[in-house]
């Protein structure tokens, strides 16, 4: 809808849709991104626990993880809380952390300020420059 061809009683309307939609497009986009990210969480922990009993991890369905949960809460295999446990925590590690990890690192370089400096030789436009020739 183009603003210029709306009279001027709805234009108060207008801003105001645009003042309640974005709050809701940021909402749903953050709820998107957490589902993505527990999805991407459940899968990894499914891939590193099947690795972890020697089975080959790329056959890894979303299900395996909490399949093997479930046994482990039943009484069904025993001994297997640490692999589940540590399943679970690389797996969120991976899916929340290392994203987060890599845009902490792209915005943490840009206002980086170097350590010794930049220090180098100075050549004849240097030192014309500072007026020493």
């Amino acid at each position: 809808m183009d603003i210029r061809n709306v009279s001027e009683a709805e234009r108060p309307v207008i801003g105001r849709m645009r003042y309640h939609a974005l709050p809701a497009l940021i909402t749903l986009a953050v709820v998107a991104a957490a589902a993505v990210g527990l999805t991407l969480a459940v899968w990894l922990a499914s891939f590193f626990f099947l690795a972890s009993q020697h089975i080959n991890p790329l056959h890894a369905g979303i299900h395996a993880w909490p399949d093997a949960a479930l046994a482990w809460y039943d009484g069904r295999t025993p001994g297997q809380g640490r692999r589940l446990a540590g399943a679970a925590l690389f797996g969120v590690l991976l899916a929340f952390g290392a994203p987060a990890a890599g845009v902490g690192a792209m915005l943490d370089r840009s206002a980086r300020r170097r350590l010794y400096g930049s220090a180098r030789f100075a050549n004849e436009a240097d030192i014309r420059r500072a007026g020493l020739l």
